[in-house]
Parts: structure tokens; sequence; C-alpha cells
């Protein structure tokens, strides 16, 4: 794309040097370190990093144009194209789907919402409709797959230009379905400007990420955005389809006032698609599922009550976009791991290690009220807080933990550049005052892989060790610096030490 068309897609602009209006621009970035020759650099303020500070990095590695809402940082030299905008992060997404080509423009996209079950969701949706013989793309927080393309994320919703790129990849390799995984930050920061969604799903919704939201109507606000974009796409053939979950009050209300056709999915209220003669096991379930297209026998490999709403979410998107029943329920079963998704840890020692992206009160509670349930000996859980995050949940996340587990093993999670004994002081707060009403006993061990250590020598035979929060994470954030991580890898590297 030449500069001056490059130029044209933007909606408003305050300013403009154009050096050569012919010079093709092949590439955007908004981090200067992955900026090549002739990339436009968008310079976006961040909480930690402006970008405005690396534009002369940014022409040092080539940039053809500069796009910037300060022109005082411009850099004082010759030749340098540039333009000026009111904030640089609508600018570039703004300009994200057309420097693409809109790729979302041509094929069916389905989005994927709310506070937990997003992935699971994911993963079950896009599993179903390969089953019906569709090659579908998976955008979500631990996997973007494109084909036989497989690639690590860095934000559960990426930023518009990832996406987008990701899109116009699919589109090149004839895949016209994708599953996106949606989240409030990303709907708030208008990452997925240009996308336009056919279908729709919110998993649930209760408070969280309140240290960015403002409160919660600001985090339900920014969740909602997702269906008046479905709302307002009018440009493609298909039928639009909202689904949500019909025992959430909150989902129930975020469609006051918007004209989108919609089903529910449920357990306790009346719901479209629902479920009956549910068994569970640790590692299983069965239910009996009821459609308006039909009901039918299902088995996931995934327990809990948590896992069949996450399931009846992903089967009713998919009946409603035409996939038969019967395919619906071969998807389900075929889906038998999911990254940080209650992955075991096989080992010589007789004990059940579980892995799971929990992070929140809601999802420990989910897990561990299910662990409980099935554990034949003691339950001992490894958990952390996320630095700069939500602290009012922190107490809450430590009562939970210590009133399913018999041993709680306090660490961290992300400390990011936070103190990291403030995170676990926070959540020690709630393991101390539900010691004091029961027997559970906690250590505070700060390192997590010394964290993971110590649970798994507390471990005999027929006890459940989980370990909680990270899931598919391969790195912990330690003072804005990355650290390999990983809790699956991890145990088992402890356990082969255990076995030497």
């Amino acid at each position: 794309m030449k500069v001056k068309d490059f130029v044209g897609l933007f909606p408003v602009y305050k300013a403009k040097n154009i050096v050569d209006p012919e010079e093709e621009i092949l590439g955007i970035a908004i981090n200067s370190k992955k900026v090549r020759p002739r990339f436009a650099f968008f310079a976006i303020p961040g909480n930690n990093v402006d970008g405005h500070q690396y534009l002369q990095e940014a022409l040092e590695r080539g940039a053809g144009i500069l796009i910037v809402e300060r022109s005082s940082s411009l850099p004082k030299q010759e030749g340098v194209s540039w333009v000026l905008v009111e904030r640089a992060r609508d600018a570039l997404n703004a300009i994200a789907g057309p420097f693409f080509g809109n790729p979302a423009q041509k094929m069916r996209i389905f989005g994927v919402t709310g506070t937990n079950g997003k992935t699971t969701t994911c993963f079950f949706l896009r599993n179903i409709l390969e089953a019906s013989g569709t090659p579908s793309g998976l955008l979500t927080t631990c996997l973007n797959a494109m084909g036989p393309l497989e690639l690590e994320p860095a934000n559960t919703t990426e930023e518009s230009i990832n996406i987008q790129d990701h899109l116009r990849t699919m589109v090149e390799m004839g895949i016209r379905n994708a599953v996106i995984e949606v989240s409030s930050h990303g709907l708030a920061l208008g990452r997925l400007q240009g996308v336009s969604f056919d279908y729709a799903v919110i998993t649930n919704l209760i408070p969280e990420h309140l240290e960015f939201h403002r409160n919660f109507k600001d985090y339900f606000q920014s969740k909602r955005k997702l269906f008046q974009m479905l709302e307002e796409n009018f440009d493609k053939p298909y039928p639009r389809m909202a689904l949500f979950n019909a025992d959430d009050q909150n989902c129930r209300k975020m469609f006051q006032s918007l004209g989108v056709a919609r089903l529910g999915f449920g357990l306790k209220e009346k719901a479209d698609i629902s479920a009956e003669c549910i068994e569970y096991s640790l590692y299983q379930t069965s239910f009996v599922m009821h459609t308006p297209w039909g009901r039918m026998k299902v088995v996931i490999n995934f327990p809990g009550e948590h896992n069949v709403y996450n399931a009846l979410a992903a089967s009713g998107i998919a009946l409603a976009a035409g996939v038969p029943l019967e395919k619906v329920g071969e998807g389900l079963e075929n889906t038998r791991k999911i990254p940080g998704r209650w992955e075991r840890v096989e080992n010589k020692k007789g004990v059940e290690i579980i892995v799971d992206f929990a992070h929140n009160w809601h999802g420990l509670q989910k897990a561990l009220s299910l662990i409980r349930e099935h554990a034949k000996g003691k339950l001992i859980t490894v958990f952390g807080c996320g630095g700069e995050r939500d602290r009012a949940k922190r107490p809450l996340m430590g009562k939970v933990v210590a009133q399913y587990s018999d041993v709680c093993v306090i660490s961290t999670d992300n400390p990011r550049n936070e103190d990291p004994m403030q995170t676990i002081q926070d959540a020690l707060e709630g393991v101390k005052e539900i010691a004091g009403q029961k027997a559970v006993k906690y250590y505070v061990v700060p390192d997590r892989r010394e964290a993971i250590r110590k649970a798994l020598k507390e471990a005999q035979r027929g006890d459940v060790v989980f370990l909680a929060g990270k899931g598919p994470e391969r790195f912990q954030i330690v003072a804005n610096r990355s650290f390999p991580h990983n809790d699956y890898q991890v145990a088992k590297e402890l356990l082969r030490e255990d076995e030497d």
C-alpha cells in the first residue's frame, strides 16, 4: 500500500507531512523493535511505556511513516513522513482492517466473551465446526491456530493489527470461519474494530478486572459492545445470532434494548439449550442435551458443572450456525486437551496433579468444589494473585482456597511491578479467616517453583495437587521482566528430580 493511500485511510488527523506519497508501506508496528524498512510506526502511550520515546529507534530501523499524538516528540531531522492524530490507538484500530484487506468481510466470525469459560468454549466450538467439515481458525488466550500454523498469543484479545493479520492468513489458507476469544480489554480498547461478528456468546458475567474498568458498570458495558457490534453487522449473508447464559442475570440484562436474535443456555432457568441426567467424574462429564434441533447423549473430557455450561454454549451457537446435531456431539467428545485447562500431570507417586487457569474466586470455587467432591485424599492447592490487578478479590480467593483445601501453598502469580509480598498478604487475609474456623494448613512460599515443590512433597498417594492460576502461561512477570515458568513443565521437572 502506498503512503498516499495509507494516509487516506485515517478517518481524522490534525496534521501531516508526507515526503514521498508513492512510497510503499509494507507493514505496521507499535513496538519499535518490530519495525522493518518501510513500516508504519504508531506511537501509542501506555501505562508503562510510551511509544513516543521510541520514534528515533523506529526511524533507525527503517520506518517509512510515524503516527504520533504529540508533534513535539517528532525527531528533529529532515525527510520524515508523519501524521498527527488525536489518539494513536484509535487510528491504529481504524486502519488495521483496511490495511490487511478487511478479511473479516470474507469470513464467518464467532465471538466468545464472558468472565470465565471463554477459552474452553472456543475450543469446543472450533472442534465442533471442524467435525462438521468446516475448517476454522482459533484466536484465544492460549493459542492462535490457523490451519497447521500455531502461535502463542501475547494477550487474550491481541492488538487489532495482529487480529487482522491472523484473519488475513486464514483467508489466504482458504479458512472461512474464525472463533475469537473476546476480552473486555480488547473491546474497551477497540482492538476488534473492523471485525464483523456473525455469532456471539456470553458465558457468564461477574465483577472482574476492576483495576482496569472503573466499576462493574463499565466492565458490563465493555462486554456489551460485542453484541452491539453483532447488531450492527448488516453486510454479510449469515444470520446473526447471540447465545447467553440464561442462569446469569447479568447476561440476561445484556440484551436490553438490543434487537439481536438470541438463544439461552442453562441448567436452572428455562433455556433453549439445556442438560439433564448429568454425571460427573474427576476427568469426564456426561449428560443429555436438549435443543430446538433435538436431544442427544453427550460426553465431554472435562469435569464440572461449569464445563457443562461451556459445552452448551458452544453447542447452541454451532447449531444456530447450521451444524448437524450429531456433529456437535462428535466435536465435543473430540476435545481432549486444552492448554492449561484441567491438564493432568502424569506421575508415579499415585497423586492426581492438575494444572488449571482458575485465577479468580469464581473459577477457583467451581474447580475446588468439584475436586473436593471426588478427592479420596487431601486437597493441596498452590495459588497466587496477579499484581497490579484488583486487590479486592485477593482475600476472596484466599477464602475460597482455604474453604475447600486441606493444605494451601500461597505463592505468586504474575507480580508485575507490585511487591510480590503484598499480593501474598492480601490473599493470606482470606486464608487466615477460614483457618480460624476449620483445620487447614497453610504455607507462604513466594517462589512459584518452590511452592510447587512444597506441594508435591506434602502429597501422598491418593491426594490431589491443584496448581491454580497460571494455566498455559509460559512466563512469570516480575518487575516487568519475564522469566520462563510453566506450572505443567515445572511439575514434570520436579517429579523427575524426585525420581532420580
